[in-house]
């Protein structure tokens, strides 16, 4: 795969509840004002992750590069709470919201004006936002497209959504004659 996995964003049920009030005064570095969001804020910085922890038990967890890292970093946040008294049934359910990939897929200079006004399912503000926003077809995915070639893939669930995406990418920039069938990928 020619993109890089930037970031994974998952929600977790510890299937138990959690002592929210507890967890600033036992976990560092954290951010709870319960008077601006209900949630922790726990900087995990051992895995390069955040977690969003609540009351509920449930948790999202966002800054990871792989679902493991996601396992991993759950499994220690899982323990420690458990060091501190709180009780989950199970194993905790992870559920992957997004998967964020970027990086150059050889599309060389692009002329986003062009790809604006010729390809389907994009919008693009240049007053907004630099880069040219590509819908993928029957999904919740978007490829942003920037002169420089470079893209991010957005709103996918996992690696074979990236590659279908990037891959209906390029099947509408040859079906539109804004790519050679020669060029390389």
């Amino acid at each position: 795969m020619p993109l890089k996995i930037e970031n994974v964003v998952t929600s977790i049920d510890l299937h138990g509840p959690i002592d929210i009030e507890r967890v600033p005064r036992e976990l560092d570095p954290v951010r709870y004002d319960p008077s601006v969001f209900p949630g922790a804020a726990y900087r995990m910085g051992s895995f390069g992750v955040t977690f969003l922890i609540f009351n509920s038990g449930k948790l999202v967890c966002t800054g990871a590069k792989s679902v493991e890292t996601v396992k991993q970093a759950t499994a220690e946040l899982k323990q420690t709470l458990e060091g501190m008294g709180m009780k989950f049934k199970g194993e905790p359910e992870i559920t992957v919201q997004n998967v964020v990939a970027a990086g150059d897929i050889g599309l060389g200079r692009v002329e986003l004006e062009e790809v604006a006004l010729t390809l389907p399912n994009v919008e693009y503000e240049p007053e907004i936002f630099p880069g040219v926003v590509y819908r993928v077809r029957n999904s919740r995915m978007t490829v942003l497209i920037f002169n420089s070639g470079k893209v991010v893939v957005s709103g996918a669930k996992d690696e074979n959504d990236i590659t279908r995406a990037v891959e209906e990418l390029k099947k509408d920039l040859y079906k539109y004659e804004l790519l050679e069938e020669d060029d390389e990928w």
